[in-house]
């Protein structure tokens, strides 16, 4: 286009800069008025997910469109389309989620929570860079943003050492992540001569073996975020290390902007007809999947089971890529439609079991298979909770991961990746024995131990369970939610 409308790129831009300062206003005030009550700043976070959410919808629809796309500005870098709206949205309903159930660890970072909400937003920020943008350099500071905001939110759990040890090695990981990432960016640049992903997929000579390697770190870099390997050991070390809540705001929150990088620069920057990618995405989906797979089946601990089946939900999300093009009909696989669709529906399915985990922490009761054993006599909210938020990680019928699983399957079918399917269907049902497993301890007879009181704030159990539940309301109006998502992949760029 001509020259840009600079009020419709603030426009675009503004959710991110919204965040960013009322992170800051919220970080400020948490160290020169400590005697703030922590629902102040919970409900000022709120407010800032809440207004970027709606900043998203209005710069949105206040653009003319043109051919779906609302803005194309800079050469492209900066995009308003379906797509970044969708993915506004969904970072900012997950932030909002982390923001509302603090309370479940308000005691425990004291102090810190202010902080604690500040990094939830500037997390938050970064994910809707990487939604709206298109440019190498931006994606890289976008990421930059995600990982070490994720990384101080477990960092600021610094009353046990386990936390803090957890945040090292994801600091390392993180490190590794960027640099692969960078290095991968940066080969793409030399082989082009462009920064702007979608000028990149009509220079590529797709037989230059260098050009294969920029792309295949470049994926290797963006899987982190969404826990599959090599760099997947970060999430199962948080999983296990951080509170309930902690560990949902993280983990959710790097699958939510992970799936949305994986989109914005996979697909909609190279495009799936650069196949050197999408055979690699293939191999990395079919081995995140079924390696935590698995591992689940002696998984010794529901934190345990929890990561992996985090981990296998970003194999899905790397499965669903590769029926991001055309199927063999000349018509869309409908990968990125599956993958829009799953991503809401795992990243709340992470959240509840978090929050369950969480709830576990404060009736004192052990995540052991001993101490789930008989959970729904001592502790019926919990365990109804508990077995929810799991069976949505699982898919379990007539949850919305089963249909979630059944969209991705399929576009890998469509893709040409039969095998990819294969292995994601045989990871799905080998974890979900092991998830009934678990589940069914939870409602046998135990040793008639003492019945406990419910220990969580209302609010954060509330926010839990609405996230649990969300798995059964969203198959009864899967309808809306596959709309959006169709609308989001359709005019993707």
């Amino acid at each position: 286009m001509s020259a840009p409308n600079g009020m419709a790129v603030f426009a675009t831009m503004l959710p991110t800069l919204l965040l960013l300062v009322l992170a800051a206003v919220a970080g400020l005030l948490g160290w020169l008025r400590p005697g703030l009550p922590p629902s102040f700043h919970r409900w000022l976070g709120a407010e800032a997910l809440v207004g970027a959410g709606a900043a998203a919808l209005v710069a949105f629809h206040g653009v003319a469109l043109t051919n779906g796309v609302g803005l194309a500005a800079y050469a492209a870098a900066v995009i308003a389309d379906h797509f970044g709206t969708f993915a506004v949205l969904l970072l900012c309903a997950t932030g909002l989620v982390a923001v509302l159930t603090s309370g479940a660890v308000q005691e425990r970072l004291g102090s810190r929570l202010p902080a604690y909400h500040a990094l939830v937003l500037t997390a938050t920020a970064g994910g809707t860079v990487l939604a709206v943008q298109a440019e190498m350099g931006m994606l890289i500071v976008g990421l930059g943003i995600v990982v070490i905001s994720l990384v101080g939110i477990v960092a600021v759990e610094k009353t046990a050492e386990a936390p803090g040890l957890a945040a090292f090695r994801s600091l390392v990981s993180a490190g590794v992540a960027l640099a692969l990432m960078l290095y991968g960016l940066a080969i793409v640049y030399g082989a082009t001569g462009t920064t702007d992903l979608a000028a990149v997929r009509g220079q590529f000579v797709h037989s230059a073996p260098l050009e294969g390697l920029g792309l295949a770190l470049t994926l290797l870099g963006l899987a982190y975020l969404v826990g599959a390997p090599p760099l997947h050991h970060w999430m199962l070390q948080v999983s296990a290390a951080s509170t309930g809540a902690v560990a949902g705001a993280v983990v959710s929150l790097a699958v939510a902007a992970g799936g949305i990088a994986l989109v914005r620069v996979m697909v909609s920057g190279f495009s799936a007809t650069m196949h050197p990618w999408v055979v690699l995405a293939g191999v990395l989906g079919a081995a995140a999947c079924l390696y935590p797979a698995l591992l689940s089946v002696v998984a010794g601990s529901v934190r345990r089971l929890i990561g992996l089946g985090a981990c296998l939900q970003g194999g899905l999300l790397l499965s669903a890529l590769v029926g991001s093009g055309l199927g063999a009909d000349g018509q869309s696989a409908g990968g990125v439609m599956a993958m829009l669709f799953a991503l809401v529906v795992f990243v709340l399915a992470i959240q509840a079991s978090f929050q369950a985990v969480g709830r576990l922490e404060a009736d004192g009761i052990g995540g052991n298979m001993v101490g789930v054993r008989g959970l729904a006599r001592r502790s019926p909210m919990t365990a109804a909770l508990l077995s929810l938020g799991l069976a949505g990680l699982a898919g379990l019928p007539p949850l919305a991961g089963f249909l979630a699983r059944i969209l991705i399957a399929s576009s890998a079918v469509a893709g040409g990746y039969a095998w990819v399917a294969v292995a994601s269907v045989a990871a799905s049902a080998i974890y979900a024995v092991t998830v009934l497993r678990w589940i069914a301890a939870a409602y046998v007879e135990d040793d008639e131990l003492p019945v406990v009181a419910p220990a969580v704030p209302q609010l954060a159990g509330l926010v839990g369970a609405a996230c649990a539940v969300f798995g059964v309301v969203a198959t009864l109006v899967a309808g809306p939610l596959l709309y959006a998502a169709d609308g989001a992949a359709f005019f993707l760029r």
